[in-house]
């Protein structure tokens, strides 16, 4: 009998402390992203709902043209971050988990460019990237390349590659969190590796990356969600210019928020709530099956 009464009164003590993140999380998250699904499914434009449209905002997204140049530059990024990023940040990790002469202000200087907003970044490339007076432009006439010169964040060939190009620098958070648990691998281990005579880089494929497959994990699942948001370096650099060829998803959602399509533009919301469900789904299922085999 106390028992069942000490149990009721712990649950409503827990349910009284929860309450306040439970009505934040309901103001906040729930009822917009109810409001939002439900207003895909309206024709809103304006000031006020018109009606019901059903699946018509559906049917006209996957008609236009610029979903599927939004969908594919938010794809090749996430493919970027995959097969370039996310190693690249391995590669440093494990060589800076070596300890090697100077392995802490390299530690330091990799993180350099997260601890800088990503819009004075973005400022930052915009000059470097200038076709009058920018950086590269001028490396590229000191050295007599002057045919290589170009305006490279509004011609519909470089604008994406070199958009790209300013975010591969962005690794030292994946860096740091990759080997903070490479550090907090045993010595042990390490030194019993050695003793039997493997190499470092054997040590490294078969000892360190196993131990932190499931950081990778979280890594992974971090860029790929930073990638599918991507937006406020976009919006400084070109808003999508040049004719829609950097947009993603975020910026084109914007876009149409601003042009008072908002029933589109939750439309598209809601597909990019379905792609990142999907796609972090598939990493976790992908490198479940990898820890499976190991």
């Amino acid at each position: 009998m106390k028992t069942s009464i000490i149990k009721k009164r712990g649950f409503r003590f827990a349910l009284c402390m929860s309450l306040p993140v439970l009505v934040l999380f309901s103001v906040f998250y729930l009822i917009p992203l109810i409001a939002t699904i439900v207003t895909s499914f309206m024709d809103w434009n304006q000031i006020r709902i018109q009606g019901f449209a059903g699946l018509a905002n559906y049917f006209r997204l996957f008609k236009d043209p610029v979903f599927y140049i939004s969908l594919r530059n938010v794809l090749s990024w996430l493919a970027v971050a995959v097969f370039i990023h996310i190693p690249f940040a391995l590669i440093v990790a494990l060589l800076l988990s070596e300890k090697m002469r100077g392995w802490k202000f390299l530690r330091t200087a990799y993180f350099i460019p997260q601890i800088i907003s990503s819009v004075a970044w973005a400022t930052i490339f915009l000059s470097v990237f200038n076709p009058r007076y920018g950086l590269l432009n001028g490396i590229l006439g000191t050295i007599g390349l002057v045919n290589f010169q170009h305006n490279w964040l509004f011609d519909a060939s470089t604008a994406w590659p070199s958009i790209i190009c300013t975010w591969l620098f962005f690794i030292g958070m994946f860096t740091m969190i990759i080997l903070a648990e490479l550090i907090s691998i045993p010595e042990e281990l390490i030194e019993s590796a050695l003793i039997d005579g493997a190499s470092k880089i054997r040590i490294a494929w078969r000892i360190k990356i196993p131990m932190v497959k499931h950081v990778i994990t979280t890594v992974l699942i971090l860029a790929v969600t930073g990638g599918i948001r991507s937006f406020d370096s976009l919006y400084v650099m070109t808003n999508g210019a040049p004719n829609y060829r950097t947009n993603t998803l975020a910026l084109y959602l914007y876009q149409q928020y601003t042009y008072a399509n908002f029933s589109y533009a939750n439309t598209i919301g809601v597909i990019l709530l379905v792609l990142g469900i999907v796609i972090v789904s598939l990493v976790r299922r992908v490198m479940r099956t990898k820890e499976r085999d190991l």
